[in-house]
Formats: C-alpha cells, structure tokens, sequence
C-alpha cells in the first residue's frame, strides 16, 4: 500500500468524513466547485468522486456555476474525459452538498445550498459545527485531497479455487482502471496552483503529494495538457493586445481587446498568460467587452500589487476575484445592452470603457 503524505488534519477529519459517507452513501451527493473551475479544482472535484464511489456512492454529480474558457481546462477535461456539468444545466437537486477548493460564503461560488462538507486550502474565516471542514493551507486543494484517497481504505475479500482471503483496499490504488487519469488530473492541480513549485504557499506535502502521482500518472496525456492547443482566433486577438498596449505603465501591462464573440472569449486569460512572461512586466491586464459586460483577466509577480486589490480597484469591489497573483473581473452593463447597439454606440461606449480602465489602471499602479 501507499503510504499517506501525513497532512495531519487530513488524518483527524478522515473518520468522520468516512462516517458521513457511509451513513448517507445512498443519497446524491453533489460536489460543487468554483464558479470557474480552474485545473486543482476539476482534479480536486474528480479526486473527491473517485473517494465517494471507493466508499458505496452511486449517485454523485461534480458541477459549478460559471465558466470553463481557459484552453488548457478544456483540455484537461477533454483528454482525460473528465465529467462535470454546469449548475443551470441538471434538475434541482436534494442531497449531500461538498464544496471543493471553496467554501460558502465566498464571491466565487455562486451555488447557494449549505455544503455538509467543504474541501479547501484557503484560508476560512467563517466555521459552522453543522459542516465538516477538511482544510489546511499548503499549495494546492488536490494534495489535500490525495492524502484524503490514501488515508480511506476497505476491508475486501479475495477468492481463489481453495479459500477467501481478506485485505485492506486502498482508495487510491495504482492498478485499479481510472487511477492514472486521476493522478494525472490531481499532478495537474498541484502543478498549476503552485505556479510550478514557485509559489509562495507551495508547502513540501504538495513536493511529496507531487513525486508520488509522477510515479502513477500518464506522461502522454500530462504532456498534451500541458501542451495545450489554442485556436487561431487568439494569435488574431494577440495582435490586437499588442497594438493597443500602453508601453507607458512598464512594468505594468494594459490591453483592451474590443468587442469579442461570447465563444472566443478564452483569448483573454490566454493572452494575459503568455504576456506575463514577457521580459521585464510584472502586472499584465487584458479586457474586452463579451456580451453584456466587460471582462478582464489579471495577474501580477509584484510584490508592492496585491491582485485582489488591483481587482478591486480597476474593475470595483464585487466585480472580482483574485488569489496568488491571478485574478478576473466581470463588469455588467445593467442599463443597456452592447449586443442591441448600432456601431457607432458601440465605438462611443468602447472609447469610454478604455478610459475608465486604463484611467483606473494608472491610478491603482501608481498610488
């Protein structure tokens, strides 16, 4: 068997999570992640399914709220198969709520129902004795939820032509048939919400959680992940970016995109990327009008910028989330619509967005 990281917090919630589980296995259970599931959301949601169907569960549904547009989230789903379904897209449902990588509360989850179980490495301000709280904070939701899947075990029997024999089942069990898409998902989370090992929370059970799903994952499907193919409409929108730039903020980065079609609107927190690794910029903000709001995707490696604070500040208070240098916005128009517009309101509304953000964007970087 494989050993557990040893994330004692992890191992002092075990039991009652198991408990929890095997007295409503025959319930659904609903696990929920964030608004706009991110790569250690989807492998965290899909390490806790994997543990409820290990424990009896039949019925379970991972779902969220918002959006999945990043092409390399679409990719993780897409090459690992993965099954996840929006909120506003299943029948209302009673059952046993988890709250993965999030807890209620927070701006980013939009699913109201009071989770029995929330899953998170953040910090949680809020505690309620009617919730069992799985948290600690290390670098990543997915080595917390590796640890979980070591530390729950069955006793199963073994049968052959002369007797049965007994044994412990370990949850997460490198010859059983899943196993590798899911330390595949799981290596992806720790991966990326470490920003590559480099991020400040990154703790050594996310380095240990890490070197044991490299021993089990699928290198071909981690390589076409994190190998991601974008469509072409984003090298048409980078052009866009780098033509409206204003070299003025260096080493803070602003560019307005336009008008972008609702479908293509993945460029964004593409563009805003790969800009981030352009020599010298530490603050990149991308932003264009999708639909019937403005929508922004920010990051920042500045250690005078808070990324939650840039959010707040550009795009107002509510409008925005943030964590560990990368962040979004949304900003509706909830007077009138662009989509209804002829093109010369449409240019005259542009031209005003532009200012204000780009007005905003100065005074926060400059403060």
């Amino acid at each position: 068997m494989l050993s557990p990281i040893g994330n004692r917090r992890i191992k002092a919630k075990k039991d009652a999570f198991v408990k929890l589980v095997t007295e409503n296995k025959d319930k659904p259970w609903i696990i929920c992640s964030h608004d706009n599931p991110d790569p250690d959301s989807i492998a965290s949601c899909l390490g806790i399914s994997h543990i409820l169907g290990f424990l009896g569960v039949e019925d379970r549904i991972v779902t969220y709220c918002g959006e999945i547009s990043h092409p390399q989230n679409r990719a993780m789903i897409n090459v690992l198969q993965l099954r996840i379904t929006k909120w506003h897209d299943i029948e209302p449902l009673e059952g046993i709520f988890v709250f993965v990588d999030c807890s209620f509360g927070q701006k980013n989850i939009s699913i109201k129902e009071m989770p029995r179980v929330v899953i998170d490495h953040h910090k949680i301000s809020t505690t309620n004795k009617d919730v069992l709280f799985m948290h600690d904070e290390v670098g990543a939701c997915s080595t917390l939820v590796l640890d979980l899947a070591l530390l729950v075990t069955q006793i199963g029997t073994v049968e052959d032509e002369t007797e049965t024999e007994t044994e412990t089942l370990q949850c997460f069990d490198p010859d059983e048939e899943g196993t590798k898409e899911l330390a595949t998902a799981l290596a992806i989370g720790i991966k990326t919400d470490t920003l590559d090992f480099l991020n400040e929370t990154t703790t050594t059970e996310d380095f240990q959680a890490f070197r044991l799903l490299g021993r089990h994952l699928s290198d071909e499907k981690l390589g076409r992940i994190v190998n991601y193919e974008f469509p072409p409409y984003v090298l048409d929108y980078e052009q866009t970016a780098w033509k409206n730039k204003r070299p003025e903020f260096q080493p803070h980065f602003i560019a307005g995109l336009g008008y972008i079609d609702e479908t293509k609107s993945d460029c964004i927190p593409t563009i805003a990327d790969k800009f981030m690794r352009l020599q010298g910029v530490q603050t990149v903000v991308v932003y264009g009008v999708v639909g019937n709001s403005i929508r922004a995707s920010v990051r920042t490696s500045s250690s005078v910028l808070d990324c939650q604070t840039l959010c707040d500040d550009v795009f107002g208070k509510g409008n925005g989330g943030a964590k560990q240098g990368i962040g979004g916005a949304r900003v509706p128009f909830n007077v009138f619509s662009p989509l209804e517009m002829n093109q010369e309101d449409k240019d005259l509304l542009w031209s005003l967005v532009k200012a204000q953000v780009e007005g905003r964007f100065e005074r926060a970087t400059t403060k």
